[in-house]
């Protein structure tokens, strides 16, 4: 037998068949390497998602182009063309005309161009536009107002803030030259052929309403004709109260302030009966949506005079069963309780942050005292009467 030098190994025994050596195993870890074969479906799938993507691209493009078209067309403003306006015509009257004189490319894109930025309350008379314009170019010539005014246009009719209907109706009588009566324009609300975008239709009004058109009818100053009808002035009122409440962004207002755009309006109609000053406005709004919001009882006096129709309220009065009697009637009453401004409107939509519940006049001058708690509100009410102002 030889010997086992160092370095030497002697063979295997015939037959053995020596073990491969098994490759090391990194600890804690468990792979598997798979192979993957690219295929021609997947390059066909990346291709076609890519197309349907430039396709979506280019549709977009093309929808944007197009609307821009309709609002802006493209090239120069063409030669001038005098349009007169008739008195008491609608935005949709003033569009249709101004398309079919080849002033703004289409008429719908115009009218929801006004929904969206509000359009100024222009005058009849004539009016110098360019073919081809833009539907911003076409307004900012009506907010020029006419290069004539023809001198039959004279009748001048001036609604003040916080007026009811009823008062409206006699405002119309007692205006010289007027070429119908109120009791004309009160029929021609009754027919319902022209209606706010912003308030139900008269024939859907909530449960208790008195006049569907109440707070509708925006105040201000409007111009007419001796051929001018009812109509013609409630087209006026009615578009300048929805161009004012687009402007105003009532659309939002469920957003905003928790109210829809109709529900905004009769709260502002109890803010142009309450504030008496312009600081104010803001200020009593927060209450009465602290109120709303507490699900308290408003208890407005103003809205159950609304409904007596007297100014000189009773105890017999504070008992009524109305919606419109907030002392017993919780949340706002049915309809506006009369015709807000634009302060009021505003104010509706954005009140002051606060947490006063209650406020009661301070003094002759109008002015008011604001309070959080029941005990601060009872001793300015103390106050009030002391001074004779409750």
């Amino acid at each position: 037998m030889k010997p086992n030098f160092r370095g030497y190994r002697p063979p295997p025994p015939r037959g053995h068949r020596p073990e491969r050596s098994k490759p090391a195993k990194r600890e804690g870890v468990d792979y598997e390497t798979i192979f993957i074969r690219k295929g021609q479906g997947t390059s066909l799938s990346l291709l076609f998602l890519l197309l349907l993507l430039l396709i979506a691209a280019w549709a977009t493009m093309q929808a944007v182009q197009w609307g821009r078209e309709k609002i802006d067309p493209p090239g120069e403003p063409g030669s001038a063309i005098n349009i007169t306006l008739p008195p008491g015509v609608s935005t949709g009257g003033i569009s249709q005309i101004l398309e079919e004189s080849g002033v703004i490319p289409d008429a719908r894109a115009y009218e929801w161009y006004v929904r969206l930025k509000g359009a100024p309350l222009f005058q009849a008379g004539d009016y110098t536009f360019r073919t081809n314009s833009a539907v911003w170019d076409a307004l900012r010539i009506l907010e020029e107002g006419p290069s004539f005014i023809e001198e039959l246009v004279r009748i001048r009719i001036t609604i003040p803030e916080g007026l009811t209907v009823r008062q409206i109706l006699q405002q119309i009588d007692e205006t010289p030259e007027m070429p119908f009566s109120g009791s004309d324009f009160e029929n021609e609300m009754r027919i319902q052929h022209v209606v706010s975008n912003y308030a139900p239709s008269p024939s859907a009004m909530p449960p208790g309403a008195l006049e569907p058109y109440e707070g509708l009818l925006f105040p201000d100053t409007y111009f007419l004709g001796p051929d001018s009808t009812p109509e013609d002035l409630l087209t006026q009122m009615i578009n300048r109260f929805d161009q004012i409440l687009t402007t105003l962004g009532y659309a939002a207002s469920p957003q905003t302030v928790g109210l829809t755009p109709y529900e905004t309006v009769v709260l502002a109609s109890l803010i142009e009966r309450e504030a008496r000053l312009e600081s104010e406005r803001a200020k009593i709004s927060r209450v009465i949506h602290n109120r709303l919001a507490a699900d308290w009882y408003l208890g407005i006096d103003a809205t159950t005079i609304y409904l007596t129709g007297d100014s000189n309220i009773t105890v017999a009065d504070l008992q009524i069963d109305s919606p419109y009697n907030t002392r017993l009637s919780k949340g706002l009453p049915p309809t506006p309780i009369g015709s807000p401004g634009m302060a009021s409107l505003e104010a509706a939509m954005a009140p002051i942050s606060g947490q006063w519940m209650y406020y009661v006049l301070a003094d002759s001058e109008g002015r008011h005292n604001f309070s959080v708690s029941d005990e601060e509100f009872q001793r300015d009410k103390a106050k009030c009467q002391e001074r004779g102002l409750c």
